[in-house]
């Protein structure tokens, strides 16, 4: 079992609301076959992500389609300009399975020295079935590195 840097809510779309968001060492199991290739990056030094709970909105839209919103910020505590990599949202079932990913869009690529970059992203169409979501740092290759930007 590999330990990686996620941020996990529990989520009740059944208006049972959301409970707790805490960065946190969570361990991550073998990941379904469809889902093989995904995988969260581990923490980066230099970067930091905060998605606090009350920037979390869980709703159902007319037609029964999940609404699922989350803002935060992301901060550069280092020294040098970094590039920021991919933030992925993997939607999972209580069993662990992932039913939805959803890479969050960034305003930009680069982030300055001691810079806080707010993100936002909004989801339409998660499945029923998923009861919390996990958001981390997309391994690319395997390995996910925030490089000085040139």
């Amino acid at each position: 079992m590999i330990l990686k840097h996620i941020c996990r809510w529990t989520m009740g779309f059944a208006l049972a609301g959301l409970a707790g968001c805490m960065p946190q060492k969570q361990a991550v199991t073998a990941l379904p076959a469809e889902y093989a290739t995904f995988q969260f990056a581990d923490e980066i030094a230099g970067l930091e992500f905060d998605f606090p709970i009350d920037n979390i909105e869980v709703r159902e839209l007319d037609g029964g389609r999940q609404y699922f919103n989350a803002s935060g910020v992301i901060k550069n505590t280092s020294d040098a300009t970094l590039k920021v990599p991919i933030l992925t949202m993997a939607f999972k079932t209580k069993g662990e399975k992932i039913v939805f990913l959803h890479d969050v869009t960034l305003p930009y690529n680069d982030i300055a020295p001691h810079e806080v970059m707010e993100v936002s992203a909004h989801v339409i169409g998660v499945p029923t079935n998923a009861k919390h979501v996990e958001i981390g740092w997309k391994a690319a290759g395997g390995v996910a590195q925030a490089t000085q930007a040139d």
